[in-house]
């Protein structure tokens, strides 16, 4: 799980350093890429912040250790294996930090999810109650012929929904067409239709369900949701973009007509998981004057191409999963360097110096020693021997009186 959090922790910052640089340059490109184009390169940015694989060298630019260097001890304990053999009694007292924040992240990830849930459950149990089946054969008819121009197999609902403020796309299973009413012209029908189809066609439903994926990873980054805020808008621009090329400049001011009538009566928030025939007031800008727009641009292939090298080779740059957990010693050699380091630490004084073996007492201390006791008599020949001896002989060592002691016992009998 360390592990992990330190790859999502380095997706989340080298995903928004190049999505801002792209958010920044956008305005830029417009002039001479597509709209789809554009839209379709966030995917890239979106796919960056789910995929976690980064090419990596052995040494980055810049690693864990300069930005969060108290990653590398985030573990459960930070006590030596061999101490903690050694020395049982001894436990590691250092704040779980990874713990804490693996239970963080988890918190809020089941928090945004719930969130989002429980709004579009809300949403489908709105257009439960209210939507009915289109019965107007010429809407219908006229659904049947744009998804035969657009070359849309799949089967697709019609729905009347009077408690929605807009045309929106639902169903990812079983997709749905909802219009508020069905007092719309042809003209505006054929434009509402022809952009939904557009929507279903490139499935932009499960593009949003990508960006639903990564803003609930990255919960925690404020980007991710201004990113999501910046792709509905790239959304709809190359929608209308589909819609209204090849036509004239009549043909784009009655579709701008009937977006502005549609955003005029808008009222109810969309769910995550739906899409919209029109966004809300502060994008109409960008919309008309891109609808306008009739000049020549590029695809934007050399743009997927640029931002995929970008968010491949962030690892070159950012590593913030160098630091490795130590690796486990065998149990066996942990016992075994334990009993060493015990050994040694008897074997010699705090100086170093080798200290004699203790003798072990033939007698208690606190037991009562009789007169006539053997012990007695050996202490009185080591008197008489130094005596006799002098001080120049030296005296003898505990050890070989130890020794001594049988001797004495048998000339006592």
């Amino acid at each position: 799980m360390h592990s992990f959090l330190i790859t999502l922790l380095e997706c989340s910052v080298s995903m928004t350093v190049i999505g801002t640089i792209y958010m920044a340059v956008t305005p830029l490109l417009q002039n001479r890429f597509t709209a789809k184009g554009r839209y379709y390169a966030w995917l890239v940015i979106v796919i960056g912040f789910i995929v976690p694989f980064r090419f990596h060298l052995p040494v980055s630019i810049i690693s864990v250790d300069t930005l969060f260097p108290t990653l590398g001890s985030t573990g459960p304990s930070s006590i030596n294996p061999l101490t903690a053999a050694a020395f049982p009694g001894i436990t590691a007292t250092a704040f779980p930090w990874l713990s804490v924040a693996v239970g963080v992240w988890m918190t809020g990830v089941v928090v945004f999810v719930a969130w989002h849930m429980v709004r579009h459950r809300r949403l489908l149990r709105l257009i439960k109650r209210w939507n009915e089946n289109s019965n107007d054969r010429q809407a219908l008819r006229l659904l049947q012929q744009i998804k035969v121009e657009l070359n849309v197999t799949r089967h697709v609902d019609l729905q009347i929904c009077p408690a929605i403020s807009g045309p929106m796309l639902v169903g990812l299973a079983h997709p749905v067409i909802l219009l508020p009413s069905n007092r719309l012209s042809i003209q505006a029908l054929r434009f509402i239709l022809k952009h939904e189809l557009i929507h279903l066609k490139r499935k932009d439903l499960g593009y949003k369900l990508l960006i639903f994926t990564a803003a609930a990873l990255h919960w925690f980054n404020p980007f991710v949701y201004r990113m999501a805020r910046e792709i509905a808008i790239q959304c709809e621009l190359s929608c209308d973009e589909a819609v209204v090329m090849h036509s004239d400049m009549n043909n784009r001011q009655q579709y701008v007509e009937t977006i502005i009538n549609v955003v005029r009566n808008q009222s109810i928030g969309r769910s995550a998981f739906s899409t919209s025939f029109s966004d809300n007031k502060l994008s109409l800008k960008k919309r008309v004057y891109s609808i306008m727009d009739t000049r020549g641009k590029k695809w934007g292939f050399s743009l997927l191409i640029v931002i995929s090298l970008a968010a491949v080779g962030t690892g070159v740059v950012l590593q913030l999963n160098s630091a490795q957990p130590e690796t486990a010693l065998p149990a066996s050699s942990i016992q075994a360097a334990a009993n060493e380091i015990v050994s040694n630490q008897e074997g010699s004084d705090p100086e170093g110096s080798a200290l004699p073996s203790p003798v072990a007492s033939p007698v208690p201390s606190s037991s009562p020693i009789k007169e006539d006791h053997p012990v007695n008599e050996l202490k009185k020949e080591e008197t008489g021997a130094v005596l006799r001896e002098g001080v120049g002989d030296g005296v003898k060592s505990k050890s070989d009186s130890a020794s001594m002691l049988p001797e004495l016992r048998e000339s006592k009998k």
